[in-house]
C-alpha cells in the first residue's frame, strides 16, 4: 500500500484572523485610491496645461475669444505699470487687447514652465518671449476648478531683459529605469541634463524632454555635495521638465531647431530603436535645416537614424561617442549593453574619433555635433548654438537680400 501524501493547506477566509482580512482589505483600498488619486492628478494638470496653452496661443494670435475661454468671466489680472506700479484689469479689457488682426502672430512667443495641483485648485508658471523688445515675461496664474472645469482666476507677470529669440531645442532621454532583463538600475546622466538644459536655457532656448513613454524619466549619478547637482534638484522649472517629458507622437518637428540626445547606461535602451524618435530626428535635421548631437551614451540614438535617401546620418561624418575602450567589458552593465555604440557607428560609416578619458572631446561636422563623455556636455552645447546662430544669421541675411 502507498504512503498517504500529505495535501497541500488550503487557507480560506475563515481561517485568517479577522484583523488580518481587514488590514489587507485596507491596504488593497488604499492602494487603489492612491491610484486613483494619482490618475486624477495627472488628468487636473493636463486639463490645466490645455488651459495655459488657451491663453498662450490666445495672446500670441490675436485669438480673443480662445484667450477668454482660459479665464473665469471675473477674474483679476494684476500688470506692471510703470517701474514699481501695479495696474488692476479684468478679463474683458486685457481680451480687448488682443482683438486687432485676428488670427495672426503678434511676436509674443509663449511657454509653458510649470504646473501644481492642490485639489480643486492650482498654479501654473509660464514665460512670455517677445524678440523685438529682447525681453522675457514670466507669467504666474492662479487657477480653480468650478463645475468641473479649470479657468483662470487671476494673474501677474514680471519682466527682464533676455535674449527672446523663441528658438526651441529637443533633448531626448530614455524611459528605463532597470536594465532589461537584470535587477540593474538605469537612469540618465543627472550632470549631462543639467549643462545640456542650463546651457541652452542661458541662450534663450525653450527646452523640451521627449521619452519614448513620456512623463517622469529615472535620473542617475546625482551627486548632492556637487553644487551644480543640488542646485538643478531645487530648479522647479527644471524638475517639472523632467517629471512630464513628451512621447514622440506629442511633440511637432516644425518647433524645434535642435535635437540633443543625452546619455547615462538608459540611452542604451529604448532609444536607439524607436521609431518615433527616430523619425523626430530625421526631420529636425532634414526638413528644419536642424542640428542633431549627441553626448556620450546618448551616441547610441545616432545608429540607427537613415535619411530620406537611404544613408546613415552620420556615414562620412566625424562622429564619437563613449568608447569601447573606456567601457569594462568584463561588468555587468556592459554585458546587458543591446550593442556597441562605437561598432554601429563605424559600421554605418562614420569616422569615429576620441580624446583622452577624463577630457572633453567634441566632434562636430556640419548639423552633426557630438560629444565623448559627460564632462563634453557644455561643448556639445556651445557647438550646437554656434551653429545654430550661425544659421539664423544667414537666414537673416537672404532675408534682407530679397
Amino acid at each position: 500500500m502507498s504512503e498517504a501524501r500529505p495535501q497541500p493547506a488550503v487557507i480560506g477566509a475563515s481561517s485568517l484572523p479577522a484583523r488580518l482580512i481587514r488590514g489587507f482589505a485596507l491596504a488593497c483600498f488604499a492602494l487603489l485610491c492612491g491610484e486613483q488619486a494619482h490618475a486624477d492628478a495627472v488628468t487636473d494638470g493636463r486639463e490645466v496645461s490645455a488651459v495655459i496653452q488657451d491663453y498662450l496661443h490666445g495672446s500670441s494670435y490675436n485669438r480673443d475669444d480662445q484667450l477668454r475661454r482660459a479665464f473665469h468671466p471675473d477674474a483679476r489680472l494684476y500688470l506692471s505699470q510703470g517701474t514699481d506700479g501695479m495696474r488692476e484689469v479684468g478679463i474683458t479689457e486685457y481680451a480687448g487687447w488682443f482683438s486687432r488682426n485676428p488670427g495672426q502672430f503678434n511676436g509674443r512667443i509663449g511657454r509653458l514652465l510649470g504646473v501644481q495641483v492642490e485639489g480643486n485648485i492650482a498654479t501654473a508658471k509660464a514665460e512670455i518671449l517677445v524678440d523685438k523688445d529682447q525681453a522675457r515675461f514670466v507669467d504666474l496664474f492662479l487657477l480653480k476648478k468650478l463645475e468641473g472645469q479649470w479657468k483662470i482666476i487671476s494673474k501677474t507677470a514680471t519682466r527682464e531683459s533676455a535674449p527672446a529669440h523663441g528658438r526651441q531645442v529637443l533633448l531626448v532621454v530614455s524611459s528605463v529605469g532597470t536594465v532589461p532583463g537584470t535587477r540593474l538600475a538605469a537612469g540618465n546622466s543627472f550632470a549631462e541634463l543639467i549643462h545640456a538644459y542650463s546651457g541652452f536655457r542661458e541662450a534663450g532656448y525653450g527646452v523640451q524632454f521627449v521619452s519614448p513613454e513620456g512623463g517622469a524619466v529615472p535620473l542617475a549619478y546625482i551627486d548632492t555635495s556637487n553644487s551644480e547637482h543640488k542646485a538643478g534638484i531645487y530648479n522647479g522649472d527644471f524638475m517639472w521638465a523632467l517629471a512630464n517629458s513628451r512621447r514622440p507622437d506629442e511633440v511637432n518637428p516644425g518647433d524645434y531647431a535642435a535635437l540633443m540626445y543625452i546619455g547615462g547606461n538608459a540611452a542604451m535602451y529604448g532609444v536607439a530603436d524607436n521609431a518615433g524618435l527616430q523619425s523626430l530626428a530625421v526631420r529636425i535635421y532634414e526638413q528644419q535645416d536642424g542640428v542633431v548631437a549627441a553626448v556620450c551614451h546618448g551616441s547610441a540614438g545616432l545608429v540607427n537614424l537613415i535619411l530620406s535617401d537611404g544613408s546613415a546620418l552620420v556615414s562620412g561624418k566625424r562622429v564619437t561617442g563613449y568608447p569601447d575602450a573606456f567601457e569594462d567589458m568584463g561588468a555587468a552593465y556592459y554585458k546587458s549593453f543591446p550593442f556597441s555604440i562605437e561598432q554601429r557607428l563605424r559600421g554605418s560609416k562614420g569616422q569615429f574619433r576620441h580624446g583622452a578619458r577624463g577630457t572633453s572631446h567634441v566632434e562636430a561636422d556640419g548639423r552633426l555635433v557630438t560629444g565623448m563623455n559627460w564632462e563634453s556636455t557644455r561643448g556639445v552645447v556651445a557647438a550646437v548654438i554656434q551653429r545654430l546662430d550661425a544659421g539664423s544669421g544667414a537666414q537673416q541675411g537672404a532675408a534682407a537680400a530679397r
